[in-house]
């Protein structure tokens, strides 16, 4: 992997920052711009994604090139889920198939949930729901241009 476009967050720090992420009012417009699918923070009116970690960008790597990036990321995504529920207990799990089949049938959804269906479909968010919000530690990649990302997102709506 090469460096992140930000220092990674170790677990052990990562309950700090999901508490700083609910702890924080979500802006009336939009931060930052809008690419967090390659591994830039952004808050918006209804979320705050921070990139944990990510990998390069893969499209000509070999397979197994994607395999050990994954793996990786899948090991610090256990990680920090690990952290988490140390301190707030076990995850709910959030499948994004059913969000992701009614976006096929082209039924609108929220912004927030339509953005996460599609950056995380085929993989699962550990969700935690704190004062109101909901906390998703999720890998995904938009899509085979794009680096996968280990997200950390805090939503104002709950996914479900």
């Amino acid at each position: 992997m090469l460096p992140d476009p930000h220092p990674p967050v170790e677990s052990a720090d990562c309950v700090a920052l999901a508490e700083d992420l609910l702890a924080r009012p979500f802006p009336a417009a939009p931060t930052g711009v809008y690419d967090w699918v390659i591994g830039r923070a952004q808050s918006r009116p209804d979320r705050h994604f921070v990139p944990v970690a990510a990998s390069e960008v893969l499209e000509y790597a070999p397979a197994e090139r994607w395999a050990e990036d994954e793996d990786e990321l899948e090991q610090r995504r256990r990680q920090m889920v690990s952290a988490l529920t140390a301190a707030w207990g076990p995850p709910q799990i959030h499948s994004f198939e059913p969000d992701f089949e009614r976006i096929v049938e082209g039924e609108e959804l929220p912004p927030v949930i339509q953005d996460l269906t599609l950056f995380s479909f085929g993989h699962h968010a550990d969700t935690w729901q704190r004062g109101g919000r909901i906390v998703c530690v999720m890998l995904g990649q938009f899509d085979k241009h794009y680096p996968i990302v280990l997200m950390l997102a805090v939503t104002a709506q709950p996914l479900w």
